[in-house]
């Protein structure tokens, strides 16, 4: 079809994308960006159409109980493997360019072991503290507790495999095994005994959950080892492992505070409100977080991006590619935004009539995730270029910030309280970065920001 024949809005609008395109960093980017988008959007209706069905099942009590012992395990099971999914995105592809193929060798071993020895511990430290304290705990959450502690070790060591892959290239084998085959595995596990059994308890949720998590786990081991074998030279393992463990700490520390800054929420409405308020909640929170994947999405690839320029010296290149990245990713996560809540009381309505309470709840959540998409992924952009220490700093601020806000509104605004409260905290940890890269490395990192025009 000639463009020319187009309506002019429509011509402009395919005039101006192929510019953008045009820019060979960007186009590469957005190439990569493609798989992981449609995973990410799969993944999306899956998880969605999960926890649907899964609410469905158990009510609004049962399901608030799992949701809440499965943030635990999310929370856990990310901390745990003490950065070891990111490190190995920088050391990977640096060890395979120079042929060191024994100190390869190593870090794939090394990765490995230690994240089970740390999954192990955590989960023995986590049954022995719930013992401890189960009296202090509310009864209904002390065995799915205990069951979803078993999950920790399969879940870090998942993520340090998911980390392997994308180093590797594999997006597919990085991603589907995360957002595809376990929700699927969890919800088929919920969707037996449910069959059979009439009803579905949180017990039982939390135990389907171990066994997908832990078969997702060994097929994606098995592929990933099979895979790797074919395309690397056998060597002997070389360990440097005080020197990986160090280089992982900082990565870690930002991601483990980012993660405690998006949970802290639903963990401290497990304090203040009753099971089925924690489900609306929860509910509420995976329906935002369908707008999130696009931002995940055009962020997974643009990260090496900005260090290649960085370390070319071109600052206006940098600059160039900041603002077309936050062009990507704001206005289609603001699109999104706006047909979720279009459809938002039809989507709380499909978990049960229990969760309309929650469509309030979608609006003040959206706040604080555009506010992120506003700045595009510059954590990352700081990250790249040395300054992964100040990240850590905003991210542990944000989150006791969200903490703060949380313990004083939740007991007088409820769930509301905890939605502002997260929404404050993501639009300050956005604004603070957003000074911070202007500061210290000359960019304009905000959506309304002229293109190639540093600071």
């Amino acid at each position: 079809m000639d463009a020319s024949a187009l309506p002019q809005p429509f011509r402009r609008l395919g005039e101006t994308i192929a510019g953008k395109l045009a820019d060979g960093h960007l186009a590469d980017v957005m190439r990569g960006a493609g798989l992981v988008m449609a995973i990410r959007v799969a993944g999306a209706a899956i998880a969605l159409l999960s926890q649907v069905l899964l609410a469905r099942w158990m009510g609004a009590f049962e399901y608030g109980i799992y949701a809440y012992v499965w943030v635990w395990v999310i929370i856990l099971g990310i901390l745990t493997p003490m950065g070891f999914g990111t490190s190995t995105l920088r050391f990977v592809p640096d060890y395979r360019v120079n042929g060191k193929w024994r100190r390869l060798a190593g870090i794939l071993d090394a990765s490995w072991r230690v994240v089970f020895r740390l999954g192990i511990a955590v989960m023995v430290v986590g049954l022995v503290a719930i013992f401890a304290l189960r009296d202090a705990l509310e009864p209904y959450y002390v065995l799915p507790l205990m069951l979803a502690m078993l999950c920790v070790p399969g879940f870090a060591l998942g993520d340090t495999l998911e980390g392997t892959a994308r180093a590797f290239g594999w997006v597919g084998l990085a991603y589907l095994p995360t957002y595809i085959i376990r929700p699927l595995g969890i919800v088929v596990a919920g969707g037996i005994v449910y069959l059979f059994a009439g009803n579905l308890t949180g017990v039982e949720a939390v135990a389907g959950a171990l066994g997908a998590t832990l078969l997702t786990l060994a097929g994606q081991r098995l592929l990933l080892s099979r895979r790797i074998a074919r395309t690397i030279p056998k060597a002997e393992p070389f360990h440097h492992t005080k020197y990986w463990v160090g280089a992982s700490l900082p990565m870690v520390l930002s991601e483990g505070l980012y993660l405690l800054l998006l949970n802290t929420d639903i963990v401290l409405l497990g304090y203040f409100v009753s099971p089925e308020e924690v489900g609306v909640y929860f509910a509420a929170t995976r329906i935002v977080n369908l707008i999130v994947f696009i931002y995940f999405a055009v962020a997974a690839r643009a990260v090496p991006k900005f260090s290649e320029l960085h370390a070319s010296g071109d600052r206006r290149a940098l600059q160039i590619l900041v603002h077309n990245i936050i062009q990507w990713i704001f206005w289609p996560t603001l699109a999104a935004a706006a047909l979720i809540l279009l459809g938002g009381r039809f989507a709380l309505g499909l978990f049960g009539q229990d969760f309309a309470a929650g469509f309030p709840l979608l609006a003040v959540l959206m706040l604080g995730f555009i506010a992120r998409a506003s700045t595009g992924p510059i954590e990352y952009l700081l990250n790249m270029t040395g300054h992964q220490n100040i990240t850590s700093i905003v991210y542990g601020g944000a989150a006791a910030l969200n903490i703060a806000l949380n313990l004083v509104l939740v007991p007088h605004f409820g769930l509301m309280g905890a939605a502002f409260a997260t929404a404050t905290a993501l639009a300050s940890a956005s604004l603070c970065l957003f000074l911070i890269v202007r500061r210290r490395l000359g960019i304009n990192a905000f959506v309304f920001c002229a293109s190639g025009t540093p600071a």
